[in-house]
């Protein structure tokens, strides 16, 4: 019996390990809508980053990568907090990509099913129409793989449906 009992914890313990990893996870932008970015000024960028994992590891590093030409603004940048002191982010810009880089040796900032708002200005160049920006998250590299996760914003407007001659007829009657 104890041996079972042993047993039994044993592959308990191992599933709960296994399930450690920060797949799931995810950053949107919140504002401002593809449509509405203006070329030639200052905007203020603001994205959703959620930790959609379900386990126990914790997200510590966020980085977004802003298309060329755009300028970022260091110290507009800021987070939204979850809850008092947490998460403590160290934010910096380098080049084209906004950080918010775990600022408490390593313990992670965002935890298993949170999510907290980021936010950072933005000179958008002249010449702007259209463009992609590139987001990765990192985890406090506990357990299993991955620990880094990455994707795409297309920042690239589409209209909402193809208009055709029935369409827009269809507006005079």
């Amino acid at each position: 019996m104890k041996v079972l009992i042993v047993a039994i914890a044993i592959l308990a313990l191992s599933v709960t390990a296994g399930a450690r990893e920060i797949d799931g996870a995810f950053v949107t932008l919140v504002s401002p809508p593809p449509l509405d970015i203006v070329p030639a000024t200052v905007m203020t960028f603001i994205f959703w980053v959620q930790n959609d994992s379900g386990d126990a590891e914790w997200l510590s590093n966020i980085h977004i990568t802003f298309p060329d030409g755009f300028n970022l603004v260091e110290p507009s940048m800021g987070f939204a907090e979850i809850t008092g002191g947490r998460p403590d982010f160290v934010m910096t810009v380098d080049g084209q990509i906004a950080q918010w880089d775990d600022g408490n040796a390593g313990y992670g900032e965002i935890y298993s099913t949170e999510g907290t708002e980021v936010w950072v200005d933005a000179f958008v160049p002249g010449c702007y129409d259209c463009g992609e920006m590139y987001w990765e998250l990192w985890g406090d590299i506990w357990g299993e793989e991955p620990h880094y996760v990455d994707g795409v914003i297309d920042l690239c407007p589409s209209p909402v449906e193809e208009s055709t001659w029935g369409s827009i007829k269809g507006l005079y009657r």
